[in-house]
């Protein structure tokens, strides 16, 4: 342990010690069966407000004000120490307006009725020292488990001796205790604690030095001091004086939960990590409604004297924050000790439900059999034999799925793995399928790899980071098919061991047959890409030689003839008509050649580039000079020269295409064509027309600009625009093109 650790450790011993001497001092004393509590009101030494009464036979009231004992009044009343229990002591109390004369009889503290009356308080404050007790004994050099500790035993002390309080004859005498004093010293000092945790719990925003933790914890000191300031200067006996300078916690009480709730607020926002984000948002929420509902419910009705609920309910505030607590730890891994906290929640689950079944069995058979308890053990323990074993198996399974999700249930996982349909999404199947075994699992990371033999790996998906805790599971793929599943495990999580070996060959199995799919789906479309590629390039290939090549052959042969029939000498009329018949013919044949040269590849693209070219097609389709036709204006950002040939004729057709459905559907007056170059080239093409109809049944354009987008691997869609009109949009990857 560190000296932090070692400190801490002392200071919660020091403050366990400190609740049994107030309890001890408050038990072994004569008690008139009232708790008047120190700090729920500003203390005055001429009247004694009872908090509430454990023995409904001492003739007091919770609310009583008490003024006057055996006839003294109280700034006069001198304590007997002599008093014991069966003493009687009259108290002059006012009472719903009246003044009522009470005779107490002094008896024991009724400690069976003060458990009985306040053990929702006593289970919160046990349960937020156990988990306490159970965070620090793993996580001793945390100094978020340190501050954890101090606010748990604070909190056990001050709520015990506030819980506890005093009596009306003793605080009237001499007021009161040091002891008591100490308590609420302890009370006070809780809500530094809590701020204390909040800066440094695991994953909070806020800086937590030195400086600022000393001034948390003397917060309270000064409230406190400011409260003196006020208050002592109006005191008017050693007893009042020495109520006041114990209400160390009145003041702290009611400021510092709205100062702590902002600190959490603060703490969270300057978190930017998702991960600790999530870690601290329960935590913070609870804080924050426990604390909106003291100040609603207890703080702001006392200052203004309304009705406030049974002041026994305080400590119930700190339910949910524990609740909280406990499930950060649980499924956010706030202090990274889950396997620690499987087993005892296991264990403390099983030891819980056998005393329980025990306690309820020996009671139900006692009633039956009342004459025989010896009959009544054994068949208890008879009981206790048969149901240990299931339940023992029942809270295991329980538990391992809160914590560990469905590692020990293999069918589960395969059932939800069964509801990915990999050939409705081949390019998304595995993401899903990482996603589901990381979900189902509670696992941080999952992943999934794909390769050919000798080739690195060319397809994979995950889920999550990888914390280094990896388990690596081969995948059995056919035709020289390498593949594996990766597995992480959280740190302080149990790692996958023999146990867990049929949970990984079943997942391998299941796994294989969703990776076959996807692999040779995406095989499959990298050989429809490679195909498209070398389909162009073939294309451009035959254009130039046609263009360059018998087009000005042709030509030549025209200029021949030409020549010929200026030579001709013997029969000039049909020399002369039958070379025009050539002249025409070839003519025509150079015009055909031409055509389809340009239905291979629209010679506008070399000659002016994909911009250009499209501004000199769609130009020709609209007539922009005549009056009211729509004018077409093409954008483009970044460099498009170089682009593969496959993608610039299809982002050409795929912009004349579109603009041709504008004239012909949309009634716009202008329609914008914008092209981007980075990863993929970006064709969207925008008009300010009527828009899409609400059913829209696809043409042969529409499915025409859908396949050329995805023959290249691209995605291609239609939708109303922001402002009205159309959107045409089209992605492009661009790849190089496969070359001999």
């Amino acid at each position: 342990m560190t000296a932090a650790s070692r400190l801490v450790a002392v200071i919660s011993v020091g403050l366990v010690l400190l609740t049994a001497l107030i309890v001890r001092d408050r038990v072994v004393s004569p008690s008139d069966g009232t708790i008047v509590q120190l700090s729920n009101t500003s203390f005055h030494s001429d009247r004694m407000t009872v908090d509430f009464v454990l023995d409904d036979t001492a003739g007091l009231r919770a609310k009583d004000v008490v003024t006057a004992i055996d006839g003294v009044p109280l700034r006069s009343y001198v304590f007997d120490g002599d008093l014991r229990t069966g003493d009687s002591l009259t108290y002059t109390v006012l009472r719903d307006g009246d003044w009522k004369q009470v005779t107490v009889r002094l008896r024991q503290f009724p400690v069976t009725n003060f458990l009985v009356r306040l053990w929702p308080s006593i289970v919160v404050l046990s349960a937020l020292v156990a988990l306490a007790v159970f965070v620090f004994r793993k996580q001793a050099a945390d100094p978020g488990a340190q501050a954890l500790m101090l606010t748990a035993f604070l909190s056990f002390c001050g709520t015990s001796a506030w819980l506890l309080g005093d009596q009306a004859f003793r605080l009237a005498a001499s007021g009161p205790t040091l002891l008591h004093a100490a308590g609420e010293l302890s009370l006070a000092f809780v809500w530094g604690a809590v701020a204390h945790f909040v800066l440094v719990v695991p994953g909070a925003g806020l800086t937590a030095t030195r400086r600022r933790i000393i001034a948390v914890y003397s917060l309270p000191l000064l409230l406190h001091g400011i409260y003196l300031v006020f208050t002592l200067p109006s005191a008017h006996d050693t007893a009042e004086i020495r109520g006041l300078g114990a209400q160390v916690s009145f003041m702290p009480s009611s400021v510092l939960p709205a100062a702590t709730a902002v600190l959490m607020l603060l703490s969270y926002r300057a978190t930017s990590d998702a991960k600790s984000r999530l870690r601290m948002r329960w935590v913070l929420r609870t804080h924050l409604l426990g604390g909106l509902i003291f100040l609603t419910v207890f703080t702001i009705p006392a200052a203004m004297g309304w009705p406030v609920p049974p002041a026994t309910w305080l400590p119930l505030l700190s339910l949910p924050p524990t609740l909280a607590l406990a499930l950060a730890i649980l499924r956010h891994r706030l202090f990274d000790i889950e396997i620690i906290v499987s087993r005892s929640l296991l264990y403390g689950s099983l030891t819980a439900s056998v005393v329980g079944i025990y306690l309820v069995g020996a009671w139900m058979l006692s009633r039956i059999f009342t004459a025989r308890p010896a009959l009544t053990a054994v068949l208890t323990g008879g009981l206790i034999g048969l149901i240990a074993p299931p339940l023992h198996s029942f809270l295991r399974r329980r538990v391992g799925r809160l914590v560990y999700g469905e590692r020990d249930n293999p069918y589960k996982v395969l059932s939800r793995l069964g509801r990915i349909d990999a050939a409705a999404d081949p390019r998304l199947a595995l993401q899903h399928v990482t996603e589901t075994l990381a979900r189902t699992l509670r696992l941080p990371f999952a992943a999934i790899e794909l390769r050919r033999a000798q080739s690195r790996f060319s397809v994979r998906a995950s889920c999550g980071e990888d914390t280094g805790r990896s388990v690596i599971v081969p995948l059995a793929l056919a035709d020289g098919v390498l593949g594996q599943l990766i597995l992480a495990v959280a740190p302080g999580r149990e790692p996958f061991g023999p146990a867990d070996r049929r949970l990984l060959d079943t997942l391998a199995h299941q796994v294989s047959g969703a990776a076959s799919i996807v692999l040779l789906t995406n095989e499959l479309q990298q050989s429809r890409e490679q195909i498209v590629l070398a389909r162009e390039e073939e294309r451009r290939r035959l254009h130039h030689r046609l263009h360059d090549g018998l087009g000005p052959d042709l030509a030549a042969g025209v200029m021949r003839m030409e020549a010929a029939r200026e030579l001709v000498e013997r029969h000039p009329d049909a020399a002369i008509r039958h070379l025009d018949e050539q002249i025409s013919l070839t003519r025509s044949l150079v015009g055909d050649i031409r055509g389809l040269v340009y239905n291979l590849r629209p010679p506008a693209l070399d000659q002016l580039g994909l911009a250009c070219a499209l501004r000199e097609r769609t130009n020709r389709l609209t007539q922009p000079d005549v009056p009211g036709r729509m004018r077409v204006l093409v954008e483009q950002q970044g460099d498009l020269d170089g682009l593969p040939a496959a993608v610039e004729v299809a982002a050409f057709w795929i912009g004349v295409e579109a603009v041709n459905n504008a004239i012909r559907h949309a009634r716009a007056s202008v329609c914008r064509i914008e092209l981007t170059r980075g990863v993929t080239l970006s064709v969207v093409v925008r008009d300010d027309g009527r828009g899409l109809p609400h059913r829209v049944t696809p043409g042969g354009g529409l499915i025409s600009m859908r396949e050329r987008a995805e023959e290249l691997g691209g995605t291609w869609g239609i939708h109303r625009g922001r402002q009205g009109g159309t959107v045409v949009e089209a992605h492009l990857p661009i790849r190089e093109a496969v070359t001999d």
